[in-house]
């Protein structure tokens, strides 16, 4: 009995900590991080302000949270755990889910995106909890396709930093809008161009 409660307790912690982080990536989103006060995250939360203080002591321990919440996405997609014999199939179902990762928490990554460049500490959160678990799970795939023979013998960091360049970069500009072209882009279109311009370079 009593583990239920404490798993319930658990549970609810959980739940109040996602809805205001919900709230404040709402809010940095439209603000921007440094105009944002507590008070307005703590409305667009739906929680007083001094809740937000039981969970975070500040707006930017805040942004560091969201990091781990992305990070706990990073690595979902069953395919990293049974990767298919097609090389071609394993980049497509991983841009995919990448540009769906996007999709999900762009009002997330808006703010990181904002911020990640002027803040030593949010940019190694970000490098070490989204980008090296997925770059590492990367590499060891297209050693893979080296080994049998299906890819030709590239460096697999090269390869892995020129795949998650290119998908970062595509994401950046969605995000900031810098080209209203990409508007008219679905991430179908976007994921089969990056996949054939990276197998071009690669493909035995």
């Amino acid at each position: 009995m009593l583990d239920n409660s404490t798993d319930f307790k658990e549970q609810m912690v959980e739940a109040r900590r996602t809805q205001i982080l919900m709230g404040a990536a709402q809010v940095f989103a439209d603000k921007g991080f440094h105009k944002a006060t507590t008070k307005e995250i703590a409305r667009k939360a739906g929680v007083s302000e001094g809740t937000i203080y039981n969970y975070f002591s500040n707006k930017r321990e805040l942004l560091l949270a969201m990091v781990q919440m992305i990070a706990t996405q990073t690595l979902r997609g069953s395919f990293f755990n049974n990767p298919p014999d097609d090389p071609k199939e394993f980049l497509l179902l991983l841009v995919r889910d990448r540009y769906r990762l996007v999709d999900q928490y762009g009002h997330i990554f808006a703010p990181l995106l904002a911020e990640v460049f002027s803040d030593d500490e949010l940019r190694e959160a970000v490098y070490q909890s989204i980008v090296m678990p997925i770059a590492q799970v990367v590499e060891q795939y297209i050693q893979k396709y080296i080994e049998l023979g299906k890819f030709r013998q590239v460096n697999p960091v090269i390869v892995t930093r020129a795949l998650i360049g290119s998908m970062a970069l595509n994401t950046a500009m969605k995000l900031a809008l810098v080209d209203n072209r990409y508007e008219t882009i679905s991430s179908d279109d976007m994921t089969e161009q990056i996949v054939e311009l990276i197998l071009d370079g690669v493909l035995k």
